[in-house]
């Protein structure tokens, strides 16, 4: 039975939320590496974006369209949204100059025709704005929709290499650049899913040593045990502690040279 790749719950077969924390999963299991990977549309193919293998058509959400329908939303969301503002702006206009000419021509003051112009335009201006904070919306989902998809293929990609992959990796299978590859590894070493290392041959790589393929063997290429935490992680003990004495060794070295010990 598949399970949850944020949680680790039981997914009921043909199931694509997590029943317990309500993930979405895109993709059921490649029947080639074992991974509930999204798939990817390559050359024209159907393919695992775990492993590479074919998949068929019907295997899930593509991870190229992952998250489109809410970008999609979005954009048509964010025009109709401009356009009822200058909708608003010009109705307002137009009523509110023809009510003060009328005004006008009977003898009446012309600020009623002002003020229902002024009036209609802060209505669609306000009907735009709420518009277009519903585009945002919209869009932030379909990323963060999109994030999770790339999240999961990872996974399932280091599964195959032995827990363990590089940027390189990341950006060549999955058709991002580096610099995307480098930001979705660095994001989760730094929510603790990944350990971040020197491979053999002084190339950084991601292990994640909670994926099935980390328990199988080392990392098809071996550290060499220098490890390292991303800007921002949060330290270990033993690393505060070391900090914390060094810092009063060197007060002490300090005082000494003070003449103050």
């Amino acid at each position: 039975m598949q399970k949850c790749m944020a949680c680790g719950s039981a997914i009921p077969p043909g199931e694509t939320l997590c029943p317990h924390c309500g993930r979405a999963h895109y993709g059921a299991v490649c029947g080639s590496c074992g991974q509930p990977a999204p798939t990817m549309i390559r050359g024209g193919e159907v393919v695992c974006s775990g492993c590479g293998a074919s998949r068929g058509p019907l295997a899930g959400v593509p991870l190229n369209m992952v998250g489109s329908a809410h970008r999609a939303g979005s954009a048509i969301t964010a025009v109709l949204s401009i356009a009822v503002i200058l909708g608003g702006i010009a109705v307002g206009g137009v009523v509110g100059g023809l009510i003060a000419l009328v005004a006008g021509i009977f003898g009446q003051s012309m600020a009623l025709g002002a003020g229902i112009g002024v009036g209609l335009s802060a209505v669609g201006g306000v009907a735009g704005y709420l518009g277009l904070r519903g585009s945002r919306a919209l869009r932030a989902r379909g990323e963060e929709a999109r994030e999770r998809a790339y999240e999961q293929s990872i996974l399932a990609m280091a599964a195959n290499r032995n827990g363990a992959v590089t940027t390189m990796e990341v950006a060549q299978n999955l058709g991002i650049a580096l610099k995307d590859a480098d930001r979705l590894l660095t994001e989760m070493s730094r929510r603790g899913r990944a350990m971040v290392e020197v491979n053999g041959e002084g190339v950084l790589q991601y292990s994640f040593r909670d994926v099935r393929g980390a328990l199988l063997g080392r990392a098809s290429q071996p550290s060499t045990g220098v490890r390292f935490a991303p800007d921002g992680a949060e330290r270990t003990p033993a690393e505060v502690a070391k900090e914390t004495v060094g810092r009063e060794f060197e007060e002490m070295a300090a005082r000494r040279r003070d003449g103050r010990f």
